[in-house]
């Protein structure tokens, strides 16, 4: 068991084997949210379009060149690939039977379950469904009403178009959710914000993954949770990037 400071857990699965290791942390305080001025969540930047935050419409939220002149113009093919309409359309519809096999946790409901034991909330607080795809385990989240409001938050318009219409086919317009599209490496939240993170399985997709998860620490508050999943090497880095146990250790540390 290891702690880190600032308490961020990390779930690490690999292919066809079950929990490899697990960094816990103390449940997230509690905290008193008015989810109407989502004003007191964003940087200034942003403030434009809070207003605008619904589950019903993606609300962009990408890193502006001129606010930022070290963000990426275009990101590496692991990002990218899920851009593609393809990807995205079929993405939940044929690949949850591959993850039950043993390629990821489970399907949709066991994802959600393994997150919800660990990201635990009381119904006051702010959750962030980091590279949230299609949504599955966003809208599972949003759906417990563990937290006040959860935030959905993916790199690819096309897969958030795909959580877009699986709320409007399971008529859950109604959910405390927001869908913004944005850069896990530049997220437009203010420090200290945030109760709760879910990054499913997508740490090996972002373009730099120590600046997403310096990310994650900025915005969490302190004894917040954060729940990861990813692949361990040792599958080759040539689409994705992969890890072993110590490099996440190493990451993780310095966030």
């Amino acid at each position: 068991m290891i702690s880190f400071y600032r308490q961020l857990s990390i779930i690490i699965y690999l292919w066809g084997l079950d929990l490899v290791d697990a960094l816990q942390i103390p449940s997230a305080s509690a905290s008193n949210i008015n989810v109407d001025d989502f004003r007191n969540f964003f940087k200034p930047t942003y403030f434009k379009v809070t207003g605008t935050l619904s589950p019903t419409k993606v609300v962009s939220m990408m890193p502006s060149i001129a606010d930022d002149t070290t963000s990426p113009k275009v990101g590496p093919f692991r990002q990218n690939l899920f851009t593609s309409p393809i990807v995205s359309a079929l993405y939940e519809r044929i690949l949850p039977p591959l993850w039950a096999s043993g390629l990821r946790i489970g399907g949709p409901d066991a994802e959600y379950e393994s997150a919800a034991r660990h990201l635990v909330g009381n119904g006051e607080g702010l959750a962030l469904d980091l590279s949230c795809g299609t949504g599955f385990v966003g809208r599972r989240i949003a759906s417990s009403k563990k937290f006040r409001h959860v935030f959905a938050l993916d790199y690819s318009q096309e897969m958030l178009g795909e959580c877009l219409r699986s709320i409007e086919r399971e008529g859950e317009t109604n959910l405390s959710i927001s869908l913004i599209r944005g850069d896990a490496g530049y997220l437009p939240f203010r420090d200290e914000v945030l109760d709760a993170v879910h990054w499913g399985a997508a740490m090996h997709c972002v373009p730099d993954a120590e600046r997403a998860m310096k990310e994650v620490y900025r915005i969490l508050k302190p004894g917040g949770r954060l729940y990861a999943t990813t692949f361990l090497r040792p599958f080759p880095d040539v689409v994705f990037r992969f890890f072993t146990v110590g490099e996440l250790e190493k990451l993780s540390r310095g966030a």
